[in-house]
């Protein structure tokens, strides 16, 4: 969330020394207050503070133009910003400083101002704020701006009368022995006996102290505060309470979760009644304190695509495809090579004999094109009535990953398969390393080795089924488990490098009961999909009162060149009435397999086709590779 402007109230004016000038908590720290931008709590650190305070102007009530003193002094502390004031020598200044500094002032508290913010998770973030106003406000949105036990009017201030009332039975709250409550002259505390004897609180004294005890059973009454060397209390007598503000209930509770030995917040909380959530004494009736909205709860992290950007990621996408080709010598089934990777007739015998010429063919390539679309019709309430856009586009949010799921899938299908054959048995490796280490050599190996065409590839990315990479994470350990000049860095979250240039990532890559490696070229293969990702459709249903949004996205794969990518591993074991998913690899007997259409296997394996053709299986489909 984003705001230019924040007001955050804090302390209590505090009156100094100096004429009009006050002191308090202009801004407290770690403490949940309510702010025009909601429940806030501003951590030290995340607001920066001017270091000429002459330049935080002082209104009332956030008006700017209502400016009636200036900053003086501004002293940034672990309990928060306190701030020191200089009002104006004008009628208006000398008001406001009366109106803050008097107990029954309307006025008495300090409220922040700076920007722009930004809120994350109830915290204000740090590196953005500035503090650059303040204001003086009625109520404090903090615990610590409330008054903690009712204020003490000033001389030739006359409190109003309180109406005299029965008081219900209440329960003491109990005090450790050695709290005491003093109250100034004057002040009997929090009641005064409808006819106390003048001895009680002899004209002229300085305070009342009295040792607060709580009694071991409710009483019907609360007993009168005595003065020092009075008696015993005796009999209940009928009491009149003192007002109390339920600013000050609350903070006095905040208080007592703080310290439960500060005797001003007893003072106020001792002259109430129990009310509880449940029992006799409830307050609230069913239904009526209601369950905290917090929104849409965490639901882990969303998905990013791991496969797709292993090939060649772009947005050259078009209705028609992409379309290439290949040229070849020699002809399909005999193509021209010779030892050496020579080819044949190349030599020629000079003096003027005939040179030898061979035949070529070319080979065209087209891209595939697989589309996603997912669409909703939405009853118009949800936009027309507040409480429910929230719900929706948090649903299309999920759609547009469904997305990026299925796109990086389809790409790591892609990948996978893209080695025509086979895949290529595990050579023997040292016994001083694991067998995935040994795998993925020889997959690099291979992708680097000259091919038929005299070509060589670079590969720049591997995939390591779970078992393989497990054992490549223990291998990045330590250069006893790595052959000399091969660097291996794996980490648990997997993904790693080797030699620093072909990323190793974790996947599925159609081998799962033993470990296997699949390496390859990026340049061999494209993916492209629509720039700025998938489209967002939307059209008005208004015959039936509805809002139709929808979900498309394409992906266009094009694979160049399958010499740059192969698979190190030995198939798993087809096994009857068993779940594949797809481009699992699979052999039965001598014949092997890749899944190309997900299901399960019937209760015997099928009759093997021709290489390269499929047949079903169950109700999974297979691909038959040698």
């Amino acid at each position: 969330m984003t705001n230019p402007i924040i007001h955050i109230e804090g302390g209590q004016v505090l009156a100094t020394d100096s004429p009009l000038t006050v002191r308090g908590l202009l801004l407290p720290y770690n403490e949940e207050g309510r702010t025009n931008v909601g429940r806030l709590t501003v951590e030290r650190g995340t607001v920066s503070i001017p270091s000429d305070p002459s330049v935080i102007g002082h209104n009332l009530d956030h008006v700017p133009q209502d400016v009636v003193a200036r900053a003086i002094g501004l002293e940034d502390t672990a309990e928060g910003v306190y701030a020191t004031y200089r009002y104006a020598d004008t009628d208006e200044g000398r008001a406001a400083y009366a109106d803050a500094t008097s107990p029954t002032g309307k006025r008495r508290r300090l409220s922040a101002e700076f920007g722009p913010v930004k809120v994350q998770g109830g915290k204000l973030v740090a590196g953005i704020a500035k503090l650059w106003g303040s204001a003086q406000v009625a109520a404090g949105a903090y615990p610590s701006a409330m008054v903690l036990a009712a204020d003490t009017p000033e001389p030739g201030i006359v409190a109003p009368a309180a109406a005299a009332v029965d008081h219900p039975a209440v329960e003491l709250p109990t005090l450790p022995a050695d709290i005491t409550i003093t109250t100034p002259a004057g002040d009997t505390g929090l009641y005064t006996p409808e006819a106390a004897p003048a001895a009680a609180n002899p004209e002229g004294a300085s305070n009342v102290t009295a040792s607060l005890a709580a009694p071991a059973a409710p009483v019907a009454s609360v007993p009168p505060v005595l003065a020092p060397g009075a008696p015993v209390l005796g009999e209940p007598t009928v009491v009149t309470p003192r007002p109390v503000e339920l600013q000050s209930v609350f903070a006095s509770i905040a208080a007592l979760r703080a310290n439960p030995g500060d005797a001003d917040a007893h003072q106020v909380l001792a002259a109430l009644s129990d009310i509880t959530i449940g029992g006799a004494n409830a307050l609230p009736g069913a239904g009526v304190i209601q369950p905290n909205w917090v929104g849409q709860l965490e639901q882990g992290s969303s998905y990013e695509r791991e496969y797709i950007t292993l090939g060649n990621l772009g947005t050259g996408i078009t209705a028609a495809g992409k379309k290439g080709f290949r040229v070849k010598r020699g002809l399909v089934g005999a193509p021209i090579a010779g030892p050496q990777g020579i080819p044949n007739g190349g030599d020629w015998a000079g003096n003027k004999t005939e040179i030898n010429s061979y035949a070529g063919r070319t080979e065209t390539v087209e891209s595939s094109l697989r589309r996603f679309a997912i669409g909703q019709d939405i009853g118009r309430e949800f936009y027309d009535l507040s409480g429910g856009a929230e719900v929706v586009e948090a649903f299309l949010t999920l759609v547009i990953e469904d997305y990026m799921y299925w796109s990086d899938q389809w790409a790591l299908y892609d990948l996978i398969s893209m080695p025509t054959g086979a895949p290529v048995a595990p050579a023997t490796y040292p016994t001083d390393y694991p067998a995935a280490v040994g795998m993925l050599i020889q997959g690099i190996l291979a992708v680097k080795k000259r091919k038929t065409d005299g070509r060589r590839d670079t590969p720049t990315y591997a995939i390591a089924n779970e078992l393989a990479y497990a054992q490549l994470a223990y291998a990045a350990g330590g250069a006893e488990h790595l052959p000399a000049f091969v660097s291996l860095a794996v980490t648990t979250a997997s993904k790693g490098t080797v030699d620093g240039t072909v990323t190793i990532v974790q996947g599925d890559m159609g081998i799962e009961d033993t470990p296997a490696v699949h390496v390859g070229s990026g340049r061999g293969i494209d993916f492209d999909e629509v720039a700025g990702g998938p489209i967002k459709v939307d059209a008005l249903e208004l015959a039936r009162g509805g809002i139709d949004r929808a979900v498309h996205g394409y992906l266009q794969t094009f694979k160049k060149r399958p010499e740059a990518f192969v698979t190190i591993g030995v198939a798993d074991t087809r096994a009857n009435t068993t779940a594949y998913n797809l481009g699992s690899l699979i052999k039965a007997g001598a014949v092997v397999y890749r899944v190309v259409v997900a299901g399960t296997t019937a209760g015997a394996a099928p009759t093997a086709p021709a290489v390269g053709a499929t047949v079903a299986d169950g109700s999974a489909t297979l691909l038959r590779l040698v």
